[in-house]
């Protein structure tokens, strides 16, 4: 009776841990997709198991989902039968480093801001001084279009360090603004009485709190695995969801929000 007993708490254990690893929690949803079963749409946060079956609103929407064992994939209406859809895991990128090297000339700046650039909200750049020396005669700006008018807006800097910040970025003789017509913006140099323009890229400002809320996901679902994987993991993510982020830039992020340190 007593191995019987035994038998069915092992196979009862054993079901559980079947049962999460089939298992998967969606970290971020574009347009609408519903699980058949209890005809829910999925949204951050929401679990379901690898059987479900899923109907996409559009041809375009799609999930970022992420399993413990089987790590982080994205789902479109073309490839959402996880058993199959073995091309859309993710790879982390674990190259993250502590090291924050200053960008030295024209091209290292040029590489930098370019694609879909994001900023969580501040980011601070440290750059060459003798090359790209800041004061009130030196200094870079931005230029966008809000209402159909170009914004020049003088960036902020500390010594060497070029600061990026969306709050006093998006103001207007002292007002904030939405955002921009667009995420197209271009930023200069001004060198004395000479602007110089870097380069023409696209700006992203995620909203922090929405990320905050799907990095936890990640997080959570990576206890067991190390900071550095950790981090990686979360890079990639964003890189492959929103855009490129400065390195130190996320470092600081995540250690602000989650207390997560990637020592060196």
């Amino acid at each position: 009776m007593r191995a019987f007993i035994s038998s069915l708490v092992l196979l009862f254990v054993f079901s559980l841990c079947s049962s999460g690893q089939e298992d998967f929690k969606v970290i971020k949803v574009s347009g609408s997709i519903i699980m058949k079963t209890n005809n829910v749409s999925l949204q951050t946060g929401t679990v379901f198991s690898e059987k479900e079956t899923l109907v996409f609103g559009t041809d375009d929407a799609s999930a970022a989902v992420i399993n413990a064992q089987k790590g982080r994939m994205i789902l479109t209406s073309k490839n959402h039968d996880i058993s199959d859809a073995r091309s859309n895991y993710l790879p982390a990128m674990y190259n993250v480093s502590t090291r924050g090297g200053s960008l030295a000339n024209l091209i290292d700046l040029q590489n930098h801001f370019s694609g879909k650039y994001v900023v969580l909200d501040r980011s601070e750049i440290v750059l060459d001084e003798m090359n790209f020396p800041m004061d009130n005669d030196n200094f870079f700006f931005l230029r966008y279009t809000f209402k159909g008018e170009e914004i020049n807006k003088k960036l902020e800097y500390s010594y060497d360090t070029l600061i990026i910040d969306k709050k006093s970025l998006y103001t207007i003789d002292g007002k904030p603004i939405p955002r921009p017509d667009n995420t197209a913006i271009r930023l200069f140099y001004r060198n004395g009485d000479k602007s110089i323009q870097i380069n023409e890229f696209n700006l992203i400002f995620p909203d922090t709190k929405q990320l905050k809320e799907e990095v936890k996901i990640i997080l959570d679902t990576m206890k067991e695995r190390s900071v550095k994987e950790q981090v990686g993991e979360v890079n990639a993510y964003i890189n492959e969801l929103y855009g490129k982020v400065y390195q130190q830039n996320l470092l600081s992020w995540l250690d602000q929000n989650f207390g997560l340190v990637l020592l060196k």
